[in-house]
Parts: C-alpha cells; structure tokens; sequence
C-alpha cells in the first residue's frame, strides 16, 4: 500500500506486461457469460408471452409500487479520515399507471399531469460508521441499537403507524397475526446458542440473553452486526440494512393493504429494485418472505382476489449483460426461462451447483418487450413451489402464473431515460438516489457538525481540483 501523497512509477506496468506466465494463464481463460456458440441453446428456452397463463387483464392494473434504496458512506475530516459515517435513503414511489398509459397515446406531454400520477414517500436514516459508538457502548453496540432504533420508528408511509418492525414481525407471523417475539439463532454479544427447548427470543422491547445479561435488539433477527468492520468501511452491512429496509417496506405495504383494502392487490404491482433474493447474513429471511408471499397468495384466491403481483428488476450484474448480449437470439414478446443448467454455465459454476437454492424467493427470466428490450426480472412461484429446487416443476412454465400478466404490464411502462429501463423504477431511484459531488460533501459537513470532537473542515468536503496530466 502506497503512503497518502506516494504515486507509482509511469512504467511500474511494464515488468507485468512482459511476464509471459501471466500472458500464459489469461490465455486459457474464457468469458463464461459470453454469447452461446449456437442460437439453439436460448431459442429453446423462449416461448411467445401469448402462450403463457393470463390471470387476469393488464389493464386492472392501476398502480405500482416500486421500492428503491440508496446508501453511501463518507469520511469525516481529514484529522479522523478512517472515522466513516453511513446514511441510508429509502423511498417509495406510487404511479397511477392509468394515467401513464393516457399520456403514451398524446401528442404533447403536460408535466403536470405526471407530477399528479407520481407519489413518492421516503424515510432517511444515519448509521455509525468506524471509531463511532455511543458512551459506554462498543461500536458494534451502538451500530444494534441504531439499527434497532431505525426499525422501531421508520415508517413505510407517512399516512400509517406500522413501521418497519411491523413488517418484520410479520414476516415470522401468519397472514393477519404478527409474530410479537422472533427467536435468535444465537446472541450478538456472548455467541450463546440456545438449546430448542429455550429459545432466546426479542421483540420490539430489547431483550436480555441469560448467559452473559447482554441486551438483544429486534434488529439483530438481521445480523448485519456479524459483518460489521471496527476499523474500515461499512458500505457491506450498510448494504444489507438498506436491501432489509427495501423489503420490509415492501411487506408493509401488502400487509396493509391485506388489512384495508384487499382488491387493491389486484390493482397494484409491485416492484422491488433488484432480484427477489437475500444474501448473506440476510438469506434466512428468505424463507420468510416466500412463506409469507404464499400464504397471502393463498389467502387471496380464497376470496377471489388475483394477487398479489411482485416483481423484482434488475438494472445491472452478470444477467443485465448476459440479457444486452443474447437479445437478438430472444424474439420481440417472448419471455427466457433460465434453468439452473443454463444458469450454471453462464456464471461459471459446477453443472450440480444447486443455485439460488438459499437466496431467491422468486425465479428469474429475460423477457424482450414488444420493443425489443431486454428485462431482466424475478417472478415469485406459485403458492408450495420452491423456484431453485431444481425439481422439473419449479422450471415448469406453470410454476409462475403471474409471469405473463406481469411482462404485460412492463410493456406498458419502458421509458428512454435510460436504457431498458421502465417509469417506475426510474422515478423511484430518483427519490431515493443520494447525489455524489456536492451532495456528498453537504452530508459530510452534516457529521462534522453534530459529532461532539469533531473539527469543521471545509477543505474536507471541498471537491480536490485536478488537471489533465497533473499527477
């Protein structure tokens, strides 16, 4: 590692260039990801959307929902550099898609017809960071009680009570009855695991584990304390933090629309930013969520009810590329269903690689719109089917009833902001977008001054000003 102001040699490179072992071993590899070698190995994984299950008419769909997050972590002064600070955004935007589709068929657009199809709530929240702790707790401490603390009072929208603990609460409940205690796996503090037949449980008031009297938060059922670092950046729990908050929002909102309004499911999609999938610390929540899904699913068509539609988008990683590379092979309206064979073979993994197995409460597919974009989306199963089992039923068409009615709606909604990208997401990632530059900067000075100890440091947030060929 270089020191702060050291820079490295202009023909530092050279030597690596001209060593032939490294020339050697880059010439055995191969782009797993690249486009197959035959148009066969994707044409006989698509079918025509006209062909899949229709549970009931696009036009019944009013409205989405689409929940988005933004994080970013920033230093404090440049007397405390490794001393970090992480805010987190995350926001909901509800679109009238009515109105959307009325304003596809005018010839001129009036802004103030879309501002009033576009409603957007967001919550904002700061989480310590590195050398950052409450008096007479330890920076991991303070880093649960925070989090425990953003649970408890963010809400999902400012017209409702039910928070964000809520939503976890009843994740680990039945349909109309929240769990009011979750059981932990082991304490965040001591690393007791408790025997089955006494449970170390916490609700929304903090607990106590009877091995070492520490207290336990709701917020630890997360486990993001387990990836916190003391010394450097915390961008990777901060992470996990806000993909949480995005998918308890989420759960907020069907939840209470189960409650007041249950024909609103069949009028409403909603849109998670990203697969419908948990990793890391967070994985075992997926279970949690498919199991709710399903029982809601359930719960639903006893009462007739088509729902509740979820959809995850992806706008990067292996599978956006892998899509911009293959499109041609997909005909316009036809929808890829990738198995787990193909899936291993994009990403490099053993053919017996049982993927998305402990991650993935949906399925993903690529479906070209009638336009010829490439969508890269998560579609929840039917209500007992496991998407990554790798059983011929979870890969079955029929697996996913709502796969077609969902890709319909999508159509409906792309936009040219950006590439394969649709309205609602677009909007939602404007609400919850946290701006670099000066935003940074701005969010900076905001730590500098309500932190006790810290000194204001304007040339800290100031922008360094660089020319081309100055090192």
């Amino acid at each position: 590692m270089p020191y702060e102001s050291e820079r490295a040699p202009r023909l530092g490179h050279v030597a690596t260039v001209r060593n032939a072992a490294v020339a050697s071993a880059m010439a055995q590899w191969q782009v797993t990801s690249d486009k197959p070698t035959t148009a066969d190995d994707v044409e006989q994984l698509c079918r025509p959307l006209p062909e899949l299950e229709l549970v009931g008419p696009p036009t019944d769909v009013d409205f989405s929902i689409t929940v988005d997050g933004s994080d970013t972590e920033v230093d404090t002064t440049r007397d405390h550099p490794t001393v970090k600070v992480g805010y987190l955004r995350v926001a909901g935007s509800m679109v009238r898609l009515d109105q959307f589709r009325e304003l596809a068929r005018a010839r001129h657009i009036d802004p103030r017809i879309v501002r009033r199809a576009h409603g957007e709530y967001a919550f904002d929240v700061a989480l310590p960071g590195a050398q950052l702790a409450r008096p007479g707790m330890t920076g991991v401490d303070t880093w649960r009680f925070e989090l425990n603390n953003f649970l408890l009072t963010g809400r999902f929208d400012s017209s409702t009570e039910m928070t964000l603990a809520d939503g976890l609460l009843a994740l680990h409940g039945t349909r109309g009855a929240p769990a009011t205690e979750i059981p932990l796996r082991v304490c965040p503090s001591c690393g007791h695991r408790p025997a089955p037949e006494a449970p170390l449980t916490v609700g929304k008031l903090p607990g106590q584990c009877p091995q070492c009297s520490g207290a336990i938060f709701l917020g630890d059922v997360l486990r993001t304390h387990d990836e916190y670092n003391v010394e450097g950046s915390n961008l990777t729990p901060m992470s996990r933090v806000m993909t949480a908050a995005e998918r308890l929002m989420t759960t907020c909102y069907l939840e209470y629309f189960a409650e007041t309004a249950p024909e609103v499911l069949t009028h409403t999609l909603f849109i998670t930013d990203g697969p419908l999938a948990l990793f890391g610390p967070l994985a075992p929540l997926k279970r949690r969520l498919q199991e709710h899904l399903a029982g809601l699913t359930s719960w639903a068509a006893d009462r007739e009810i088509v729902g509740p539609l979820l959809v995850g988008m992806e706008k990067s990683g292996t599978f956006v590329e892998h899509a911009a590379m293959i499109e041609e092979l997909i005909p316009p309206s036809h929808v890829m269903r990738l198995t787990n064979e193909y899936i291993n073979k994009v990403t490099g993994r053993s053919p017996h690689n049982e993927y998305g197995h402990d991650e993935f409460y949906g399925r993903r597919f690529i479906y070209r719109t009638s336009k010829g974009d490439p969508l890269v989306i998560t579609v929840p199963p039917a209500p007992g089917v496991e998407p990554y089992d790798g059983s011929s039923e979870a890969e079955s068409w029929a697996a996913y009833p709502t796969l077609r009615l969902v890709c319909e709606v999508l159509d409906s909604l792309r936009t040219r902001m950006y590439d394969h990208a649709i309205v609602p997401v677009a909007l939602a990632h404007s609400a919850a977008a946290l701006p670099l530059g000066v935003g940074r900067s701005v969010l900076t000075m905001m730590a500098q001054q309500n932190i006790p100890g810290l000194r204001i440091d304007v040339q800290a947030v100031k922008r360094q000003l660089t020319f081309p060929g100055w090192q």
